[in-house]
């Protein structure tokens, strides 16, 4: 598995983990820190963009050294 796989399944896991945290809290004390919600969202927001620029940064790298857009193997 790639890491970058990895660190989106970590992500979201650490997402779902967080709101259902978030939800206990506010049940409990009927409210939740908003600088932190914002902050741990925007945080996995920028990770998740540079991730998804990495990727579309490789495969346009990549069908630019291949243009015919074949594998050499196959031929």
């Amino acid at each position: 598995m790639k890491t970058s796989n990895k660190i989106l399944i970590a992500l979201g896991l650490g997402l779902v983990l967080f709101t259902i945290l978030m939800i206990v809290i506010f049940l409990y004390k009927d409210s939740v820190p908003d600088t932190l919600i914002t902050c741990v969202f925007a945080a996995c927001t920028g990770e998740f963009s540079v991730l998804g620029w990495i990727k579309t940064t490789k495969e346009k790298n990549r069908r630019e050294d291949d243009p015919e857009g074949g594998d050499e193997e196959c031929q």
